[in-house]
């Protein structure tokens, strides 16, 4: 019954993991500086969006190296770079960096690694067919009270419990958890628990990460001579203006560099949520009925969902659901001062253009380019149902979100490695087949606005102002009621709890189970875990 030693004492800030709720902080205070600035001069007031970048990033890379694409197959989808994803793998490499420790050596069984590879292949579809990834649902739709965000991560949530429940049908829910600390890990794995199920001694798959990092190399090579040089398929391929093109906006120049600057800021501000918390949208979207399971008792969640200890601590904590409140209270109060002072409504699937001219104004922006439908503005039931579903289903079996595995990448874990190329794979059969998908998306029309308060009380602007502070309120009482749950559930003080990382909360946790007496269960339960998950 040895105490659990805290490797995070006498560490400095920098050097330690960090409590749940400054992901919030940080990927609230990421969104606010995409809402209000960006671009700089010419704002588009947009929540965060990097899907789409990531294949202008691929259609970048293919057509430097082989003159053609299969994604570019429409001028939206021509060359560019996403500088938010640079960000967050850069700050990710930088924390890792400071804290002396890459995850190469976390060890995944292969049934698990090709779950990441498929995963991330209906995630990058998911992303397409529902109008972008969870990040931009959950972290920005949420707080922009945006039906078609809920529709969307509604589907999201079934199809991340389906994932789970196969998962553990696999055996292999024992290898998920927030975050692989490797002292932590290493104590798990002395006493014969599933948190020790991921530790190494070295890199597991030498050769398979060291592929995968020569195709990274490659592929930022092929950027960043882009980012110098430029990229003319888009002027070749559909007639864009040289100036036109999105790759004008993005290269390294004295022009672009200011929002060059702001965007690598949001990205790192993402990257190091996920680098100092392990915090991703999966976490925040389950853990509401995740940590209800755990409250049932240690036994039930076990035993059902295969889940760690880690992990069920951090459920039961509601910490990522803390994390996910904090964030959409700080980000929709913002949005809704735009809206209630300045008559900005936020820029993306927000609304139709008649409802911008009837109770927006001027500053409603239409995403459509030119030449270009406004698909992208619909809601549809079909395509958020079903986009919803393949988001869920891939978030989990990937073991986090897109912005997480950016993040991820950073800190060398090899799922964050994988799912570059199976994010590709996704891609295609979206960007192969753009008039069957876009059809779909321009049927099953369901709603006439996606702004909520829009729908409730469409004749007073007043009013919905009144509905959106409410929506503000509810959240900002949500990050207090998790850290209530939370500090229950552990035995300590909210002020406690928020300032406690994973792994002491999981300490706190078995010293609370020693004073109940009920270690040796937890002992026993661990170890079961750790015998019945999947071993190559």
């Amino acid at each position: 019954m040895e105490t659990f030693k805290n490797g995070w004492s006498g560490k400095s800030w920098l050097q330690r993991q960090w409590p749940w709720w400054t992901a919030g902080l940080l990927t609230a205070t990421a969104e606010v500086i995409n809402y209000v600035f960006i671009p700089l001069g010419h704002p588009k007031h947009k929540f965060i969006g990097v899907t789409s970048g990531m294949a202008r990033m691929y259609a970048s890379f293919e057509t430097t190296l082989f003159g053609g694409s299969l994604i570019a197959t429409r001028a939206d989808y021509q060359p560019s770079i996403q500088w938010i994803i640079v960000g967050a793998m850069i700050a990710a490499l930088v924390f890792a960096w400071l804290e002396g420790e890459w995850r190469s050596w976390v060890k995944y069984p292969k049934p698990l690694l090709v779950l990441t590879v498929l995963g991330g292949a209906l995630f990058a579809w998911g992303t397409r067919v529902a109008g972008g990834c969870t990040l931009h649902h959950l972290l920005g739709g949420f707080s922009a009270f945006n039906l078609k965000s809920f529709v969307v991560m509604g589907s999201a949530t079934v199809g991340a419990l389906l994932a789970f429940i196969i998962f553990r049908k696999l055996q292999l829910s024992q290898y998920f958890k927030s975050q692989d600390t490797g002292w932590y890990v290493v104590q798990a794995r002395e006493r014969g628990w599933a948190d020790g199920l991921t530790y190494s001694e070295k890199n597991p798959y030498p050769f398979l990460t060291g592929a995968l990092l020569a195709f990274l190399a490659l592929f930022f090579v092929v950027i960043l001579y882009n980012a110098f040089f430029g990229n003319d398929f888009a002027v070749q391929a559909f007639g864009v203006a040289p100036e036109k093109t999105k790759m004008a906006g993005v290269m390294l120049t004295a022009k672009n560099l200011p929002n060059i600057l702001l965007l690598l800021l949001i990205g790192a501000l993402l990257g190091t949520s996920v680098a100092k918390t392990g915090f991703g949208t999966e976490c925040g979207l389950i853990n509401p009925e995740m940590g209800r399971e755990v409250h049932t008792g240690e036994e039930h969640a076990a035993r059902r969902w295969g889940m760690p200890l880690s992990l069920r601590t951090v459920f039961g904590s509601m910490q990522p659901f803390g994390a996910l409140a904090l964030h959409t209270a700080i980000v929709a109060f913002v949005m809704w001062i735009g809206f209630t002072f300045f008559g900005i409504m936020e820029g993306h699937h927000w609304a139709t253009p008649e409802f911008a001219a009837n109770y927006v104004g001027p500053e409603f922006h239409n995403v459509s380019g030119p030449g270009l439908d406004d698909i992208r503005e619909k809601t549809t039931w079909p395509m958020d149902i079903f986009g919803g579903l393949l988001l869920g289903l891939g978030t989990v079996f990937m073991i986090g979100c897109e912005f997480r595995n950016y993040g991820r990448t950073g800190l060398l874990y090899l799922t964050g490695l994988l799912i570059w190329p199976a994010f590709y794979i996704g891609y295609l059969p979206y960007t192969l087949a753009r008039d069957f998908w876009d059809n779909l998306m321009g049927n099953y029309i369901y709603a006439s606005t996606t702004f909520v308060p829009a729908l409730i009380a469409p004749q007073s602007p007043a009013l919905q102002s009144l509905i959106y502070l409410l929506y503000v309120l509810f959240w900002a009482y949500m990050f207090w009621w998790a850290a209530k749950k939370g500090a229950q559930f552990l035995g300590v003080t909210p002020s406690k709890l928020l300032s406690m990382t994973s792994e002491e909360m999981v300490i706190q946790r078995v010293e609370k189970l020693k004073a109940e007496g009920r270690y040796d269960e937890i002992d026993r339960i661990e170890r079961e875990l750790a015998d019945e998950a999947a071993k190559d």
